[in-house]
């Protein structure tokens, strides 16, 4: 089979009203004749939100609950009457760049089971161009499984797509906080084969405000806490079996952890350290003051003398990565964004990341703010 002659579902989750979906409905139906079907599942919409989407009546499934469900419950719902062999997830705050979008995916998922493309934020405001390197980092650890182990640990749920067949084979989707991450290591567990598509681009609307990023990052922390308590011992493995993807992945996505490690283990100030751990305990348990608490964390484990010079000296090689990475992915590098980047904001999300995963693994709390699994 060649082309685009097997049927392909593209299945869209949406909640409440993302004013990116009706632009991305449009450029998915301008194409026919290709055997795609687009199913979009809607919680809570308004009714002038509805009329909108109702204009692509004829061209869409269209399924509207009244209340909430939830990002998987939409996907159990779309795939009861997705009828393709292939099977594109796509959230709803994302804009679809490539023209070949859909060919381009079909394609590859005649080669492999599962496959992943190319996210790039939207540059705009100061929050976003911080979030932009973020999905730099997550594009390249997905490069290095693609390249070096051919299976992937875990997706970006923002769009990926699989073989019908393979969804059935991992036995679908679990309600779980990161359903990406948790079908990403099932698919590995199962064998099942990866690509990542450089060429094939999608745009992710980042967080609109630091408020609605605090509480998108420590739904993303929780939920890395169940995918690692549910999996440690499948992830170790893949790190000592697979260390030419696993540990450059690790790295690149969470640059601060040898600046942190340093910071912990080389220095002798004891009381520093407790501060530090007593410090991202109540980050873990007062969600309400994980703000205050992550910077006083920052402060005592990035500020020491000995820490700010690994530090720099770290961050002379990540700035040559960074530099090729972005050259080869086909992201632009600005500078001064990155120094930004590298000494301020990554390590607050590491924080943040580590605070979640106490939660989890220490406290065995998995509850996080409006979210439904």
């Amino acid at each position: 089979m060649s082309g685009v002659e097997a049927k392909v579902s593209v299945v869209i989750p949406s909640y409440g009203e993302p004013k990116l979906l009706p632009r991305t409905l449009k450029a998915l139906t301008e194409v026919n004749g290709d055997g795609r079907e687009i199913i979009v599942v809607v919680d809570e919409p308004s009714k002038e939100y509805l009329n909108q989407l109702r204009k692509f009546d004829s061209k869409i499934k269209l399924i509207v609950n009244e209340k909430r469900q939830g990002k998987v419950a939409a996907y159990e719902t779309a795939l009861k009457i997705a009828e393709g062999d292939y099977v594109i997830f796509l959230d709803d705050d994302v804009e679809v760049k490539s023209s070949n979008f859909i060919q381009a995916i079909v394609e590859a998922l005649q080669e492999v089971d599962i496959v992943d493309v190319k996210k790039v934020i939207k540059r705009g405001g100061f929050l976003s161009r911080m979030v932009y390197y973020d999905y730099v980092n997550m594009n390249l650890a997905n490069l290095l499984f693609s390249r070096f182990v051919g299976k992937c640990a875990a997706v970006n749920g923002a769009v990926f797509a699989m073989r019908r067949e393979a969804l059935e084979k991992v036995g679908g989707f679990k309600r779980v906080i990161c359903e990406d991450l948790d079908i990403g290591i099932r698919a590995y567990l199962a064998g099942l084969s990866f690509k990542f598509l450089i060429n094939v681009e999608v745009e992710v609307i980042p967080p609109s405000s630091w408020r609605s990023w605090l509480k998108q990052r420590k739904r993303w922390a929780v939920g890395a806490g169940v995918w690692l308590s549910m999996h440690w011992r499948s992830l170790a493995k893949i790190l000592f079996t697979k260390p030419q993807a696993a540990l450059p992945a690790i790295l690149a996505i969470f640059p601060s952890l040898l600046t942190l490690a340093s910071s912990l283990f080389m220095g002798d100030d004891l009381i520093r350290k407790t501060l530090f751990l007593v410090s991202l305990y109540l980050a873990s348990i007062l969600p309400s003051l994980t703000t205050l608490f992550t910077l006083v964390s920052y402060g005592l484990a990035f500020l020491p003398v000995r820490a700010l010079a690994v530090s720099l000296a770290s961050f002379t090689g990540y700035l040559l990565i960074y530099l090729y990475a972005s050259r080869k992915l086909g992201h632009g590098f600005y500078f001064l964004d990155f120094v930004v980047y590298y000494f301020i904001y990554s390590p607050i999300w590491l924080i943040i990341l580590l605070a979640g995963l106490f939660r989890v693994l220490v406290l065995k709390k998995t509850e996080v703010e409006d979210w439904i699994v």
